[in-house]
């Protein structure tokens, strides 16, 4: 009886955390009774235990969120997870709809570039290449520039301190009032825009963020600049920001405004 007592207990459990973790920010004891479809006061009875080993905590007045345990293991299992696996379906899908080189950034804090973890190339004759495991400048391109827009102010300046030239042209870094311009236009469309007309290049990006908001990477496409003409850059946009907002979502990361 005890024993069953016990398995009936670590289920609940179970399904409990699982609702924690589709809660959003916070949650209070009624919404999370009221979702689990069992008493109050069980729910509190049960929420005990996560309380004391740091998986969930007191938020503001009656509220609960996710503790800083919840996410540390959340964290580390994310670390082992092949970003490339999860989000070729999706980069695939990009591809398939666009017929262009669709492409997955990782952002590497340390180093402060972004490194190209997965491609998907374009079946054009004429088209842009970017190999698996290069490493890009978060002030070229739309790649970088959609991470780097989304870093906190001294992550970006340290960024920005080594850029380097263009890794096509050959041309110095932006200036930094370009540069503030160019972050303030992402920022205000939810996308990053590259153009250069003498090079050929052109692309589309959006960042992706983890559960907790920091900076994943970033997923877009990039193509020759006569094919990737200004008219199709809004339906374009719309494609990759919601191929970020899906993996995203993949990494546990609940955008505001799309759940309002």
């Amino acid at each position: 009886m005890t024993e069953d007592k016990e398995r009936g207990s670590g289920v609940r459990t179970l399904a409990l955390l699982k609702l924690i973790a589709e809660s959003g920010q916070t949650f209070t004891l009624t919404q999370l009774s009221v979702r689990a479809g069992v008493p109050p006061s069980s729910v509190h009875r049960l929420l005990q235990p996560l309380l004391r080993e740091g998986m969930v905590e007191r938020a503001e007045g009656q509220a609960y969120r996710a503790g800083s345990e919840f996410l540390r293991i959340a964290s580390l299992v994310l670390r082992q997870i092949d970003a490339g696996v999860f989000a070729r379906p999706i980069l695939q899908r990009l591809n398939s709809e666009w017929e262009e080189t669709c492409s997955l950034c990782v952002y590497k804090p340390v180093s402060g570039v972004a490194v190209v973890v997965e491609a998907i190339p374009t079946l054009h004759p004429l088209r842009f290449v970017i190999e698996p495991f290069t490493e890009l400048s978060l002030t070229w391109g739309s790649l970088g520039r959609a991470i780097l827009a989304a870093l906190p102010a001294k992550e970006a300046e340290r960024a920005v301190r080594q850029p380097g030239t263009g890794p096509l042209s050959g041309l110095p870094p932006p200036s930094p009032a370009e540069l503030a311009e160019i972050i303030a236009e992402i920022r205000s469309n939810g996308f990053a825009e590259y153009r250069n007309e003498r090079m050929d290049v052109a692309g589309i990006a959006a960042v992706i963020r983890r559960g907790d908001g920091s900076i994943f990477g970033s997923i877009g496409i990039t193509a020759p600049a006569q094919r990737l003409q200004p008219d199709i850059v809004p339906a374009l946009a719309t494609s990759v920001k919601a191929a970020a907002r899906e993996l995203s979502a993949l990494l546990g990361y609940i955008d505001d405004e799309c759940s309002a």
